[in-house]
């Protein structure tokens, strides 16, 4: 399979929460990030039979929010892969796989 990863990964452990006005919070460590997304270790996958995730991209709310626990700044995700104990984020205010600092 071809790697299709455009950004260097950075491997880093940094505590975020995640929320989305359909589930609430959840929170997670950052398990590597890039220009172009992250990957975030969820503590607890929410235990349901619908697939949360796999729904937000359906939703009339297409993204959730990030926040870095201690630090005062939030992104804009959306996400692009569900795993068995976390989920893979895009930033969503990126222009050209760049994060769009201006959006922030």
């Amino acid at each position: 399979m071809a790697e299709r990863r455009l950004h260097v990964r950075k491997l880093i452990d940094a505590r975020v929460r995640i929320y989305h006005s359909r589930f609430g919070t959840l929170d997670g460590c950052i398990r590597d990030i890039s220009e172009g997304g992250c990957c975030v270790t969820l503590d607890n996958m929410p235990d349901t039979e619908d697939d949360l995730f796999a729904q937000v991209q359906c939703c009339d709310e297409e993204f959730v929010t990030l926040k870095p626990v201690n630090m005062d700044v939030v992104f804009k995700m959306s996400c692009i892969r569900k795993l068995d104990n976390g989920v893979i984020l895009q930033f969503e205010d990126c222009q050209e796989g760049m994060i769009n600092a201006d959006a922030l």
